[in-house]
């Protein structure tokens, strides 16, 4: 996946737990209300609450300069291919719409816990 410029790529702590000892996953949604603009990222290990992957996801992108941002992170599954069929599945409808996909890292998001 290439990484978005516009997200800060200077973080120095990454995640405190090993990816396979996690049994969940998820992916997160951003999108400034209104505009062309969405962030999507990889499917990761999911440790956090799903309200608070939101609410970091939305501090992150305000804080590049998003404003009215909506963060959606679907609920955790055990089920790996379905996370990643799901995430599959939000690129191509945001592609539908015409949206501009800024794909990116879930570590950008995962380090700043």
């Amino acid at each position: 996946m290439r990484v978005v410029r516009g997200i800060s790529l200077s973080c120095a702590v990454l995640i405190a737990a090993p990816a396979h000892a996690a049994s969940r996953w998820t992916f997160c949604v951003g999108a400034a209300l209104g505009g062309k603009d969405v962030w999507i990222t990889d499917v990761f290990p999911a440790s956090a609450e799903r309200e608070r992957l939101e609410n970091e996801l939305k501090t992150m992108l305000t804080r590049q300069g998003g404003e009215r941002i909506v963060a959606q992170c679907p609920e955790p599954l055990d089920d790996k291919t379905a996370v990643v069929n799901a995430q599959t599945t939000a690129e191509d409808f945001n592609r539908k719409l015409g949206k501009t996909l800024h794909l990116f890292s879930a570590p950008e998001l995962l380090s700043r816990r």
